[in-house]
């Protein structure tokens, strides 16, 4: 029998990511038949690569199983967690603009706030600056050579203070890194309110668009 090829891509998806749910894969990664793709997601299971997700009430989630995890250490990988039930949504919303805009073939390469997280974890816990900074949700490295080459993106699903809006808006205008922020929201109310924290801390420039 011949042996059946790492599933690589989805590994290192979850790996920045945490997850692989089962819409995104058959949106963005099944390329077969309708009973091959079935066949193929129950062999991530099945292989070992992949485990369900702790949670039942995410029963079509599947997480890093350790056999995956050695995959990636060989490549001096490592994997953020899995995201808890309560950020599921959220983070899944994320995953899909990633995978949207690489399809599209506009990134190089983009950063979850996991990985961000992850990656700053021990500055984090100790220097000042660290425990109050704020991580994006998404940081896409754009190909080409427009105006733009790095972007934070925000996908903004609950209404917060105006206090701490004006508080990411410093932050960003200080980041020095990232060119652009794109905040993403289907709640007027936390656009109105993002409008007036970046008119208040006068942040550089802005586009409003409802589309």
């Amino acid at each position: 029998m011949r042996p059946r090829a790492v599933p690589l891509r989805e590994i290192l998806f979850a790996a920045k990511t945490g997850f692989l749910s089962k819409p995104l894969w058959h949106e963005f990664f099944a390329k077969r038949s309708r009973a091959q793709n079935a066949r193929i997601w129950n062999n991530l299971m099945d292989q070992g690569y992949f485990r369900s997700h702790p949670s039942r009430m995410l029963r079509n989630v599947l997480v890093l199983a350790p056999k995956a995890l050695e995959v990636l250490q060989t490549q001096g990988l490592v994997a953020v967690t899995h995201p808890h039930i309560s950020l599921f949504d959220h983070d899944e919303k994320v995953a899909r603009i990633a995978l949207c805009l690489e399809k599209a073939s506009v990134l190089n390469d983009f950063t979850t706030e996991a990985e961000l997280k992850k990656k700053f974890m021990l500055w984090m816990k100790t220097a000042p600056e660290g425990r109050s900074t704020k991580f994006p949700d998404l940081i896409l490295d754009l190909r080409g050579t427009g105006q733009f080459q790095r972007v934070a993106v925000e996908v903004e699903q609950s209404l917060k203070s105006l206090e701490r809006y004006k508080s990411v808006m410093n932050s960003y205008a200080n980041a020095k890194k990232i060119q652009a922020v794109v905040f993403i929201s289907d709640q007027q109310t936390i656009l109105n309110r993002i409008g007036r924290a970046m008119t208040v801390v006068h942040y550089p420039s802005w586009i409003r668009t409802d589309e």
